[in-house]
């Protein structure tokens, strides 16, 4: 993948596969809708702070994702929660290494046909997602250059390495 210039994307992979995925892997690795274990400790589908910081060592970004079984275990689960995952990775490897990361549609849905499934947040309107999530990171007093960081300058950053062959 390394040379043809192909993003990894790790973020449906076991942790010993996410960890061998960055350590094979000469360029940065993506982890790009996935969410912190050490917040949601019951999901294997969210990341280990260590494997966050190894793919930050290699300049990997991971995208926070807004489906509530990975933003919160259980209860109510809101844009608050998603923030606390893009801090805990902020404090974790740094603002460079965090972003958005989709796995829904507007309506908050996983598109895997269960509609009836509540994959969405409590409180927010899909389509304005964006602008819900940015009034947030300016209230935990994040810098406009954070926020542009987060809402996609550190994915080009990545992809702009990956592709570079």
């Amino acid at each position: 993948m390394n040379t043809v210039g192909m993003a990894a994307d790790v973020s449906h992979c076991s942790d010993r596969t996410t960890l061998d995925a960055i350590e094979a892997s000469r360029k940065p690795v993506l982890i790009t809708h996935s969410n912190c274990r050490a917040l949601v400790p019951n999901s294997a589908r969210c990341k280990t702070d260590d494997a966050i910081e190894r793919a930050a060592r290699k300049g990997g970004v991971i995208g926070v994702t807004m489906v509530r079984y990975f933003v919160r275990p259980g209860g109510r689960a809101t844009i608050e929660d998603v923030l606390d995952h893009i801090d805990h990775v902020v404090r974790l490897v740094g603002v460079e290494h965090v972003g958005l990361g989709s796995d829904v549609d507007l309506a908050g849905r996983d598109g895997s046909g269960h509609l009836n499934r509540k994959n969405d947040l409590d409180g927010i309107d899909y389509s304005k997602k964006i602008y819900d999530l940015t009034e947030g990171l300016l209230r935990r007093k994040y810098s406009s250059r954070d926020i542009q960081l987060i809402l996609g300058g550190n994915f080009q950053r990545a992809l702009s390495a990956i592709w570079t062959v």
